[in-house]
């Protein structure tokens, strides 16, 4: 495999498991809920008495199917002292054909050593087109033919809210004429969350989702305490829908610049 396709395949690896994640500064304040007024109903897979995630992540990703969005997803891993040892913001815009889609991917870290990942995407369905910093100041564009589901599998973080579901124990916090919030302190299975690499054992969680009456996922909240090499960690995640049916996605002025490369050379 040559330097180019292996950078390809390195792209591909990196934009399919970068469904992750960044935080807010401060969290958010959980108020007990309020009585709701007469006629007020559940988002689907809510109720008073339980939430089934797969029911609830599947409403999601089915409304958001016949829509264009720009979903925000972004993740913060911090040491006990508050430093920040990895940070990474993934912005998506996404036409309502699904197949055309967009973003932008940024990570650094200081853990070992300093580093900055960052990736400019876009594909129509047919091809993908990629811009990256293959190394200090220099920057390779180049684009493949889709294979299988292009760039980013999970567009809509379908799987991410299920996992979430069915890891924390989710109660309603609040429900109004607006949609409803739900809140978690406790795991169940922890093992459902998708981690970032080589963090492990994660306890402490607080988790708060606001979900529209049609089953939206409109914001999202996670931070838990976890282990990473040998030192305590707090992961913080973070997701939040933006410009629902008014997101446009066009091609940018680099397609025009990048080399075809294929992934059977």
């Amino acid at each position: 495999m040559t330097r180019a396709v292996a950078a390809i395949v390195t792209l591909a690896l990196v934009l399919a498991g970068c469904s992750g994640f960044v935080q807010q500064d401060s969290p958010e304040t959980v108020t007990p809920a309020a009585v709701p007024t007469d006629g007020v109903g559940y988002p689907p897979g809510v109720s008073d008495d339980a939430v089934i995630p797969s029911t609830l992540a599947s409403a999601h990703a089915r409304t958001l199917a016949t829509t264009n969005y720009t979903v925000v997803t972004r993740q913060r891993v911090t040491d006990r002292n508050g430093t920040v040892l990895r940070r990474s913001n993934h912005t998506r815009y996404v036409a309502a054909n699904k197949t055309t889609y967009a973003g932008q991917f940024r990570q650094n870290g200081t853990e070992l050593n300093a580093f900055t990942t960052r990736i400019d995407y876009w594909t129509n369905g047919s091809i993908v087109a990629a811009r990256y910093d293959e190394r200090v100041n220099r920057r390779s564009q180049v684009k493949w033919a889709v294979r299988d589901d292009g760039p980013v599998s999970d567009l809509s973080e379908r799987r991410t809210i299920r996992g979430i579901g069915e890891a924390v124990d989710l109660s309603v916090a609040e429900r109004s004429d607006g949609g409803v919030v739900l809140v978690g302190t406790r795991f169940r299975n922890p093992d459902r969350l998708n981690t970032p690499l080589f963090v492990s054992d994660p306890h402490n969680v607080s988790v708060r989702l606001r979900i529209n009456h049609d089953g939206t996922v409109s914001a999202l909240r996670l931070a838990f305490d976890a282990e990473r090499s040998d030192q305590q960690v707090r992961v913080t995640q973070e997701m939040r829908l933006r410009h629902i049916g008014s997101t446009t996605v066009e091609q940018p002025e680099w397609v025009a610049n990048t080399t075809q490369r294929s992934l059977q050379d």
